[in-house]
C-alpha cells in the first residue's frame, strides 16, 4: 500500500502531514525528538517541527527542530540558522556564515533540514511505497518546486515527489471544494513575513505543472511573527532594572527575551495575560514582566502593526476588485501561519470579510494536511489536471508512441468507461499481459524543450549531443505503473497477435483510474473495476 504523505516548509514552523484514510483528510505525523506541540488559539493543539537547524563547529553532529534549544543556541560550539525558508524564495540575501572551518549558506541550511525531514518522514511511516506532495509559494513556484525537485530530493530516491502551490495546498487542507473559475483569498501571516493573496482556480488543461491557482492580486510585507516578538522583547526590557550604560548585559538580556517573548505572544491568543521571562548571565537573577492583553493590542495598534496589515489586506482587495474579484465574490478565506492566531488580527480580518466565510481553525498545519490530501486523490476539482496516456511499440519503427487515455478537465467519478481498448500479446505463449500508463507533463517538469545538452566523459571531456524530440516527451512524462506495468494474467497463455482482453477504464470517486477486463478467449470477467493507478 502507498503512503502517502504531505510537507510544508514554513519560515518557523514545519509540518509533516500524513493521508488518514478512515477520517479522510491529512493528520500530522509524529517526529519525536524533533516536532512538538503548539496551541493554536480556537482550534486543537497542531504538531510541528521549528525550522530551525544547527550545526556543530567539529563537523560531528547537527540538531533539527526542537533538538534546537535555547541553550543550543547560546553554545559557541554551535551555528543556528533560522528562517532559511526566505534564502531559498528569494526574499533574503542569502552570505554564507562559518561553521567551524567551512561556510554554509542559508539555502544550503535550508537544503539539509527539509532533506532531513523529509528522512525522517520516511523512518516514520515505515514503507519503501513512500508519494511525497511538498508545497511551494505560489509566486516564486517554478524556482522553488525545482529546488525541492534537484536539490532537496536527492537523498530520497526511492520517494515519489510532487509539488504544489500553498494556496491551493491550504485550501484542501481546509477541507473546500471549489470548481474552476472560484476565487479565494488566503491570508498567510507566518514568522516572517505576511502574504495575503487573491487567486482564483485555473480551469482544466491551463494550469501550469503542479500550480493549480492563478494569481490575481498580491500584496506582501516583511512584518510576521518575529517583529511582533522583537516589540513585545523591547516592551519587557523597558521595564526592568538594567545597569545604564551596560550594552552588553542588555543585548544578552534582551536576547533571552526575544525567545519568552515568543512564548507570551503564543499564549495571548487565548489568556487574559502571560509573563515574559529572562535571566541575567551576569547576576544570576530572573526578571519577569507581565503582558495584558489589553497592553499587547495597544502594542501592536501604537506600533503600527494593525495598520499595516490593514493597509495590506485593503491594497490587495481593492486590486483584485480591479480585475472583477470583490470581496463579495470570494468564495472563502483561509488563514494560515501561527500569526493571524493574534486576537487583534482576527478581528481586523474580520472587518473585511463575513465571518462565515473565514476559515482559521487549522492555521499551522492546513498547508501540510492539505498537502496530504492531495497525495491521497482529495483535491479542489471535480475533475482530472493532467492528460494521461498509455505507451505501444510502433510495429513498423519501433519506437515508442503514446495514446491519450484520460483527458484533462474529464469529470470523476465515472460511471461510463472513459476509454475501451483490447490488449493483445506481442509473442506466443506469452501469460503477463498489461499497459503502462503515463502522466503527461507531470508536476517535476519543466521546460524540456532544450534541443541541446552537454554529456561528460569518464576522461574529464565534455561534448555537446542532440535531445531528439523523443527525448523531450518522454522527460515531460511520468510513468505511474512502472513498479506494476502488468496486471493481466493469460491462462492459457495467449497466442502471438491475438485480441485477448477487452479493457474497459474509468475513474472512480478517490481518482483512480480503474480497470474491468474481460477475457475474450475463455469469455469470462477477470477483473472488476480493479484499481490501477492514481490520477491527479
Amino acid at each position: 500500500m502507498t503512503i502517502r504523505i504531505g510537507i510544508d516548509f514554513g519560515t518557523a514552523n514545519t509540518v509533516v502531514a500524513g493521508w488518514d484514510g478512515e477520517q479522510g483528510r491529512g493528520v500530522p505525523v509524529p517526529l519525536p525528538g524533533v516536532d512538538l506541540l503548539r496551541e493554536a488559539g480556537p482550534g486543537p493543539t497542531q504538531r510541528v517541527v521549528p525550522s530551525l537547524i544547527a550545526y556543530a563547529h567539529d563537523g560531528t553532529t547537527r540538531r533539527l527542530g526542537a533538538q534546537v534549544t535555547p541553550d543550543l543556541a547560546e553554545d559557541p560550539g554551535y551555528t543556528v540558522f533560522a528562517s532559511t525558508k526566505s534564502n531559498v524564495s528569494g526574499q533574503a540575501y542569502d552570505a554564507a556564515r562559518p561553521v567551524g572551518d567551512r561556510r554554509i549558506t542559508g539555502r544550503e541550511a535550508a537544503t539539509r533540514f527539509l532533506g532531513d525531514v523529509m528522512a525522517l518522514a520516511v523512518l516514520a511511516v515505515e514503507d519503501d511505497d513512500l508519494e511525497i506532495v511538498a508545497t511551494a509559494p505560489v509566486e516564486s513556484f517554478d524556482g522553488y518546486r525545482d529546488w525541492l525537485v534537484r536539490e532537496v530530493r536527492d537523498g530520497l530516491p526511492t520517494a515519489r515527489l510532487r509539488v504544489v502551490d500553498e494556496a491551493t495546498a491550504a485550501a484542501v487542507g481546509y477541507c473546500a471544494r471549489l470548481n474552476p473559475g472560484d476565487a479565494f483569498a488566503v491570508i498567510d501571516f507566518g514568522a516572517g513575513t505576511l502574504d495575503v493573496s487573491v487567486v482564483r482556480v485555473q480551469e482544466p488543461g491551463t494550469a501550469a505543472a503542479g500550480a493549480g491557482v492563478r494569481t490575481i492580486a498580491k500584496r506582501g510585507l516583511d512584518l510576521g511573527g518575529n517583529t511582533i516578538d522583537a516589540l513585545l522583547a523591547e516592551h519587557a526590557i523597558g521595564h526592568l532594572p538594567l545597569p545604564p550604560g551596560d550594552q552588553v548585559g542588555r543585548n544578552r538580556v534582551f536576547r533571552r527575551l526575544l525567545t519568552s517573548a515568543e512564548r507570551a505572544k503564543r499564549e495571548l491568543a487565548t489568556v487574559e495575560h502571560a509573563v515574559i521571562t529572562a535571566r541575567d548571565a551576569r547576576g544570576g537573577a530572573e526578571h519577569r514582566v507581565t503582558v495584558t492583553r489589553g497592553e499587547f493590542d495597544a502594542l501592536l495598534r501604537d506600533k503600527g502593526v494593525l495598520r499595516r496589515v490593514n493597509q495590506a489586506l485593503r491594497s490587495c482587495l481593492d486590486a483584485a476588485a480591479a480585475r472583477g474579484f470583490g470581496a463579495d465574490d470570494l468564495r472563502s478565506v483561509f488563514l494560515v501561519g501561527g500569526s493571524c492566531l493574534i486576537p487583534a488580527v482576527r478581528d481586523l480580518v474580520h472587518l473585511h470579510f463575513d465571518p462565515e466565510v473565514v476559515r482559521m481553525d487549522r492555521p499551522l498545519e492546513a498547508v501540510a494536511a492539505g498537502a496530504a490530501g492531495i497525495a491521497g486523490g482529495h483535491e479542489l476539482f471535480d475533475h482530472i489536471q493532467h492528460d494521461y496516456a498509455i505507451r505501444h511499440v510502433d510495429r513498423d519503427t519501433g519506437a515508442y508512441e503514446f495514446e491519450t487515455l484520460v483527458e484533462a478537465g474529464t469529470a470523476y467519478p465515472t460511471a461510463d468507461p472513459v476509454r475501451t481498448l483490447t490488449v493483445r500479446a506481442v509473442h506466443g505463449g506469452q501469460r503477463r499481459l498489461g499497459l503502462a500508463v503515463y502522466e503527461l507533463a507531470h508536476a517535476t517538469y519543466r521546460d524540456a524543450g532544450a534541443e541541446l545538452e552537454i554529456a561528460f566523459d569518464a576522461g574529464g571531456g565534455a561534448r555537446t549531443v542532440a535531445v531528439t524530440p523523443q527525448q523531450r516527451q518522454q522527460r515531460s512524462m511520468l510513468w505511474l505503473n512502472e513498479d506494476s506495468p502488468t496486471f493481466l494474467e493469460a491462462d492459457p497463455p495467449a497466442a502471438a497477435g491475438e485480441d485477448r482482453f477487452r479493457l474497459e477504464f474509468r475513474i472512480d470517486a478517490h481518482k483512480r483510474l480503474t480497470v474491468t477486463a474481460y477475457d475474450l478467449h475463455r469469455h469470462t470477467l477477470v477483473l472488476d473495476r480493479q484499481p490501477v493507478v492514481r490520477l491527479a
